[in-house]
């Protein structure tokens, strides 16, 4: 969120023609901000454009108090319009056509599955004694061995992790995400964290398999917030636009 903000107010003030060298230097040097960025120069491109907001109709009245703000610059010229960035892009997208059509056609929840998913590599120093055997299962890719373990072993939140594993694997996605939320209301209980990131992060990825971004999207975004979370690197690399995008479309 403190990013977006930086972002709305350097695209404020470059249209009231200012400059910071510093904010235009870091979003050049971070590929997702520069999507952001041009996110919002289209979004806003979209309003000034008459023949676009002609056809948008509610956007019509903001884009005239914009103008305004134009004409007797008050400051946060942006803001006015912002609250809309998601509509009225996902408008422009639709108009646009070429690839920007064609990707907002095919996006999807499972499209995100496909190119965020990484299996699972288990540190064997984190579980010992009757584990073993589900260990070794895990290790070998012997999904059904590794839910078979589960069945006979003690329940802990390992190894009804490796078992959420093997299901997300098996692509058996209600039962791998009732796995992830048992570690995850086991440490609630107990006060403890084990396994508390591999499970979030892994939950978040299930609910993208099952093509539900709305309950993906939470988890993510707090991810993305706590840079002390184990998956807060790899959550900060996806594109917070694409899994909007497909929001939009899963809620339009």
């Amino acid at each position: 969120m403190e990013q977006n903000q930086t972002l709305i107010d350097h695209l404020d003030r470059s249209l009231r023609g200012e400059t910071s060298t510093e904010t235009q230097e870091m979003i050049d040097n971070d590929p997702e901000l520069i999507r952001e960025y041009r996110f919002l120069q289209l979004a806003v491109d979209a309003v000034q454009d008459a023949g676009l907001y002609e056809e948008v109709g509610t956007v019509k009245e903001q884009w005239k108090i914009q103008q305004t703000a134009v004409a007797r610059p008050t400051g946060g010229i942006i803001r006015s319009i912002s609250r809309n960035a998601a509509k009225i892009a996902a408008i422009l997208i639709l108009m646009a056509g070429g690839a920007a059509f064609w990707k907002y056609a095919t996006i999807s929840s499972g499209g995100l599955y496909d190119k965020y998913y990484t299996s699972y590599s288990l540190n064997t120093s984190r579980g010992a004694g009757d584990e073993d055997a589900m260990d070794k299962a895990y290790q070998a890719k012997d999904w059904q061995a590794v839910i078979a373990s589960f069945d006979a072993a003690k329940r802990t939140n390992k190894t009804d992790f490796l078992a959420g594993m093997a299901d997300l694997e098996l692509k058996k996605y209600n039962d791998a995400i009732e796995h992830f939320e048992q570690v995850m209301a086991a440490n609630a209980q107990a006060g403890t964290d084990y396994f508390q990131d591999e499970a979030q992060y892994y939950l978040a990825i299930s609910w993208l398999a099952k093509d539900k971004v709305n309950e993906a999207l939470p988890i993510l975004e707090k991810i993305r917030a706590d840079k002390n979370h184990l998956y807060h690197d790899q959550v900060e690399k996806m594109s917070f636009w694409d899994l909007r995008l497909v929001q939009y479309k899963e809620t339009k």
